[in-house]
């Protein structure tokens, strides 16, 4: 509802509902309903967090056997594929660093560090990437780890929206979200969503470094939400970011199912195109 208007829109065309304020009333008629047409629903909290999301199970015609591939995924695929995610990350931190024509010392440290990447990354490149990576674009007084901070609760907060699209992405799939590649946490239930979102965080880190400051209120948080709907590179051309994540994961499973060798990626050197 858009003041005293009311906007019909087919629910095949949603693929996200977030309820974000705290005194929304939903039913169980209306969330089965989302869940029947695969629609992602974001829950937040008082303070407009993300803090659950609900996946429909029977997003796949054949889910057992596509649960029984997950479970059988070869140790060696995984940590192959875990490299890759890897040199894609640290890919995309270059990609954002030479967008933003910050010195080529940074840049060559970071092709130092993907160069130098083993199999399930046992030499931790990946945290040493982006130490280096975060304090050229946020500054040498940031640190990542500074809940308070405006850009970090950005951060954050993005990072969860398109964790919420990639938990959507694996359900309807056939996969569960708890059964990562690397990630092994017990208590986690997104394991692999958090495997699979590494190389997409550069993007949620240009839009924060660009859009904001000191303050990340309900417009910038409604701004963000929209960049799902911008448009990002995949092999020299321009792919809405949801339809860009659905296709890099559909290429890890079918990495892990030995079926290709080769990966996607989401390219980042022209950053994105985002609707004014």
């Amino acid at each position: 509802m858009i003041g005293d208007d009311y906007q019909n829109i087919p629910i095949n065309d949603i693929d996200t509902v977030i309820f974000s304020h705290n005194k929304v009333v939903i039913t169980i008629p209306l969330i089965v309903r989302l869940l029947e047409n695969n629609v992602n629903i974001l829950i937040c909290d008082s303070k407009n967090d993300p803090i659950g999301v609900f996946n429909a199970f029977n997003g796949h015609s054949l889910v057992f056997k596509q649960l029984n591939a997950q479970i059988n995924w070869k140790v060696t695929r995984k940590k192959k594929l875990w490299r890759k995610i890897i040199a894609d990350k640290i890919q995309s931190e270059i990609d954002i660093l030479r967008f933003l024509g910050v010195n080529s010392a940074s840049v060559a440290k970071l092709k130092e560090y993907k160069n130098s990447i083993y199999n399930d990354d046992l030499t931790n490149r990946e945290a040493a990437s982006a130490k280096l990576y975060f304090k050229e674009i946020f500054g040498k007084d940031f640190y990542r780890d500074d809940g308070g901070d405006a850009k970090n609760y950005a951060l954050n907060y993005g990072y969860k929206i398109v964790a919420s699209h990639i938990s959507k992405c694996i359900t309807s799939r056939g996969l569960i979200a708890q059964l990562g590649i690397h990630h092994v946490g017990e208590s986690n239930p997104f394991n692999l969503t958090y495997d699979f979102i590494e190389p997409v965080r550069a993007l949620i880190d240009l839009w924060v470094l660009q859009n904001v400051k000191d303050h990340f209120g309900n417009s910038e948080k409604q701004r963000l939400i929209e960049l799902m709907s911008a448009k990002v590179k995949i092999n020299g051309m321009w792919f809405r970011l949801n339809d860009a994540i659905e296709d890099v994961i559909d290429s890890y499973i079918a990495f892990l199912n030995e079926e290709k060798d080769h990966v996607l990626r989401i390219d980042l050197k022209d950053g994105y195109k985002q609707d004014d």
